[in-house]
């Protein structure tokens, strides 16, 4: 019960911490991820926020399997939910897809190196087309 209950704490919103690191709660930000799998193929995640709110953004999460050697998209799955700042330091959220599943994911920062771009993260297996873990690029999705 109390490793929930850390757990828990460790995920609520931080809103002291949107001043210190970015991405802040009124800028756009997006995180992506690939992995590779047998056979030759790549798992990819792609996390697309924007300001929703004082505390919170609104994501699209498009994930997929797909062939680096010809470009071509095996599989893909497209979620929308929201993401928040979490007091560890980094941020996460939760999606929903289509076809009524739903997936998380969460992605550390270091505050020591907030103009660190290059972050761990995470994706629950709730979406196996979604990567499962490594580090990804934080941009401003532009």
């Amino acid at each position: 019960m109390r490793v929930l209950i850390l757990a828990v704490a460790a995920l609520a919103p931080s809103v002291a911490l949107s001043d210190e690191l970015w991405p802040t709660f009124n800028s756009g930000w997006q995180w992506a991820l690939t992995e590779d799998m047998p056979g030759g193929l790549r798992r990819y995640g792609i996390v697309d926020a924007e300001p929703a709110g004082p505390a919170t953004w609104k994501i699209r999460v498009q994930c997929g399997v797909e062939d680096p050697r010809t470009g071509r998209v095996v599989s893909r799955v497209v979620g929308t939910g929201l993401s928040t700042r979490a007091r560890m330091p980094g941020f996460g959220g939760r999606y929903d897809t289509a076809d009524g599943r739903c997936g998380s994911f969460i992605v550390t920062q270091d505050d020591k190196d907030p103009e660190r771009l290059d972050l761990y993260g995470e994706f629950d297996e709730g979406v196996p087309e979604c990567p499962r873990r490594g580090v990804g690029a934080l941009s401003s999705g532009d």
